[in-house]
């Protein structure tokens, strides 16, 4: 007679995640809960306005305002980081 012994058995035991959570994480929650304000914001703000820049003029909304001042501004922190980094790599 023997006895077989449990973990010899080939299936291998179940491991857990390292942080023994399970779930999303904290940062995805609060991007989702961002991305919701965000949506929300937009759509809340349908108002009229007339808008003056240079020799430009254009009656819109502020949502479509805010939309091209964000997309902008995140084109300018693109360019200005891809200078930087090209400088960086120059000097060193």
């Amino acid at each position: 007679m023997s006895v077989e012994n449990v973990n010899d058995s080939n299936e291998s035991p179940r491991q857990s995640a390292g942080s023994g959570r399970s779930g999303p994480s904290p940062a995805l929650i609060g991007v989702v809960i961002a991305i919701v304000l965000i949506v929300v914001f937009f759509f809340q703000n349908g108002e009229h306005q007339q808008i003056d820049f240079l020799f430009f003029e254009k009656n819109t909304t502020i949502r479509w305002s805010l939309l091209i001042a964000v997309l902008l501004g995140v084109a300018l922190d693109r360019v200005f980081t891809m200078w930087w980094r090209r400088r960086r790599k120059r000097n060193a």
